[in-house]
């Protein structure tokens, strides 16, 4: 939580709609410092900022915590390998 104070945050883009994506290109001219992440692996090879990197880390730890709850199949490191839904 101290880091996420400190450190301008993130958007983690999961899906968007024809719309949505109008609206994330619009967001993202009018706040050019805001990152925008619609891949996880591209933002993290990319990405120069430590607090930033801890951050995208404790979300990934995340899904992969909320997926060993699955009755099907537990899947580790979903945010690399699910894409973006697009309706």
């Amino acid at each position: 939580m101290e880091i996420s104070k400190k450190t301008n945050s993130y958007v983690r883009v999961l899906g968007f709609s024809k719309n949505g994506k109008e609206l994330l290109s619009r967001i993202s001219k009018k706040n050019p410092n805001l990152k925008i992440i619609t891949s996880v692996k591209k933002f993290m090879d990319e990405n120069i900022n430590r607090n930033l990197n801890m951050m995208i880390e404790k979300d990934i730890l995340a899904t992969n915590v909320y997926t060993l709850g699955y009755e099907a199949e537990s899947l580790a490191n979903l945010d690399f390998t699910k894409k973006i839904i697009e309706k």
